[in-house]
């Protein structure tokens, strides 16, 4: 129980970490995607996480033949999916794009923005299989994914694919449509971790208590019984 109070501690810092990172980031300015990583898409040089939450731009033209979805996701309690469409640019190759949120009950009507679109967004990191997580097909024709898996999606566009990213929230011109919506931003509270490593840390102390009574009790039925002498 001491060990799961320590492990709901360090989750306390892993979130608070995570909320300060987000924040920082993402108030920085929205600035081009080459200005920001300062690197061309396949540099061996490049680091994804050091990006992961900042706004960034990109020009480019989409490609919705090539879009795919990321399924089993869930938006302000519906269940659905992510629209992810390739963009492709001048300079940095395939960008892969998630325009958004659709819920599985609508069945949406496709618009299209014009053609070049600027997008606006968030870099993010791509998205590895965890030890249980469900596993993707490598068919070429797939176009359902679990996960933003870069590498994976990208094989299905054939040249240079930029190795993170982008969780759009505009782009220009701007097509006047309900779905796909926006990705909801992370909320950034500190959740209910420190609640928890108090709640372990009296259940210890409750159970070294009980532990102490026990063997008292059994100390004290050990005893001999006291002599009487007889008056």
């Amino acid at each position: 129980m001491v060990n799961l109070a320590f492990w709901q501690l360090r989750r306390l810092d892993e979130k608070r970490t995570f909320n300060a990172k987000v924040t920082t980031r993402s108030e920085m300015p929205v600035e081009d995607i080459g200005r920001v990583t300062g690197a061309i898409a396949g540099a061996e040089d490049f680091t994804p996480l050091a990006f992961d939450w900042r706004r960034v731009t990109v020009k480019g033209t989409y490609h919705f033949e090539k879009a795919v979805r990321v399924v089993n996701r869930s938006q302000d309690g519906t269940a659905g999916y992510d629209q992810v469409v390739p963009l492709l640019t001048d300079d940095y190759g395939w960008v892969i794009v998630n325009r958004g949120f659709i819920p599985l009950s609508i069945d949406v009507e496709e618009t299209l923005p014009p053609d070049p679109v600027t997008v606006a967004g968030y870099l993010r990191v791509s998205q590895q299989r965890g030890a249980l997580g469900a596993v993707d097909s490598t068919d070429a024709g797939n176009k359902d994914f679990q996960r933003f898996d870069i590498p994976l999606i990208g094989k299905q566009l054939g040249g240079t694919v930029f190795p993170m990213y982008v969780q759009l929230f505009t782009e220009s011109p701007a097509t006047i449509v309900q779905w796909p919506a926006p990705v909801s931003f992370p909320e950034l509270s500190e959740g209910p971790h420190k609640s928890y490593a108090f709640q372990w840390f009296f259940f210890s102390l409750v159970a070294l208590s009980a532990w102490g009574v026990v063997i008292r009790r059994k100390w004290r039925a050990g005893e001999p019984a006291t002599s009487q002498t007889p008056a």
